[in-house]
């Protein structure tokens, strides 16, 4: 029978992966079968974001994946000298999508008021998971975690940064 932490793992590997692949899907889908809508979902402004934030969460679905394997045989997580490198390569790819996306936004101006919307959204939401995986930890807060942030004033590493800081 899987514990507390085992499931909260499996939940974080499944749902990160299943979340970067359905929301391309989704998000392309749509563009597909309405075509009213691809002025919007195919513009450069938003394409690169969604592109990335996908991206984000597969690079977090397989470091949740590294540590399930670790936790599944109650082992501390140690990253490899060959996974350190491949986050590595990942966040510099990311940070290389995020200064596209940007670039994207800029030299497609102007925009519609529903068009500056829909990027706004993106793009926060693509740089809240770029520092939620790659600096800070910003999600999963229970109330104790909460309680101690507040307190402190001190905001909690990510643990993929942790992982690759330990190496």
């Amino acid at each position: 029978m899987p514990n507390k932490l085992q499931k909260e793992v499996n939940q974080l590997y499944y749902g990160e992966g299943l979340s970067g692949v359905g929301f391309l899907l989704l998000w392309f889908g749509t563009a597909l079968f309405k075509p009213e809508t691809r002025v919007f979902l195919l513009s450069p402004a938003t394409f690169f974001s969604v592109l990335n934030i996908s991206l984000i969460l597969l690079t977090g679905s397989y470091f949740w994946g590294i540590m399930k394997h670790h936790v599944d045989r109650r082992k501390k997580l140690v990253l490899t000298d060959h996974q350190t490198q491949r986050f590595r390569l990942l966040q510099i790819f990311i940070i290389v999508m995020i200064i596209i996306s940007t670039i994207a936004i800029l030299v497609t101006l102007p925009h519609s008021h529903d068009m500056w919307l829909l990027i706004a959204l993106t793009y926060i939401f693509m740089w809240l998971e770029y520092i939620n995986y790659f600096h800070i930890r910003l999600s999963y807060l229970t109330p104790r975690e909460f309680k101690q942030l507040v307190i402190n004033r001190k905001l909690t590493a990510s643990h993929l940064r942790r992982a690759i800081k330990n190496k």
